[in-house]
């Protein structure tokens, strides 16, 4: 430890002749968040790939989540969340624990369009993918433009096992 003496008493000197108080960048935080929001990433990306193992559907997600940082919302055929990626916390304000069991229709009020939510609704009934913008809202119950990128996905004998929708706040 003798070597870093000179350094520690260089630095030292300096810092007291600088006019202003200037902290070195040592700071972990930085490096934590983005640590964090990668991680989340990796469990998302871990988690879709075991749930789409079965399904016949193009592998888009990745792109979605990392790239265009969507959130991802799956559902069974009745329409109940059975996941939602970690993002959907800054989206909504819910975490994924709280909307899996749910209705995406939790997120629809007072001021949500229902022409558009007729219009969502008939695309699911005839298992067509589907694209819109809806006002959606957050946990605290403020509004946001939600837009909605929403497939239905078979497995490998054809048949109807989620839906898969893709969102955005606008």
């Amino acid at each position: 430890m003798k070597e870093f003496e000179g350094y520690d008493n260089m630095m030292a000197e300096y810092y007291t002749s600088v006019p202003s108080l200037i902290l070195p960048l040592t700071s972990w935080e930085f490096y934590s968040e983005h640590n964090w929001f990668l991680q989340n990433f990796k469990n998302d990306l871990d988690n879709l790939s075991k749930i789409t193992k079965k399904w016949d559907f193009e592998n888009v997600y990745h792109n979605e989540l990392v790239h265009k940082k969507s959130v991802i919302v799956i559902t069974n055929p009745e329409l109940k969340i059975v996941y939602a990626t970690r993002n959907i916390e800054k989206m909504s304000g819910y975490t994924p624990e709280e909307v899996i069991g749910n209705s995406p229709k939790m997120f629809q009020g007072e001021q949500t369009d229902h022409t558009i939510s007729r219009t969502i609704r008939q695309a699911i009934d005839n298992e067509e993918s589907f694209e819109v913008s809806i006002v959606n809202y957050k946990k605290d119950k403020s509004t946001y433009l939600c837009h909605i990128k929403g497939y239905p996905v078979r497995d490998k004998k054809g048949r109807l096992i989620n839906y898969i929708a893709f969102e955005q706040a606008a």
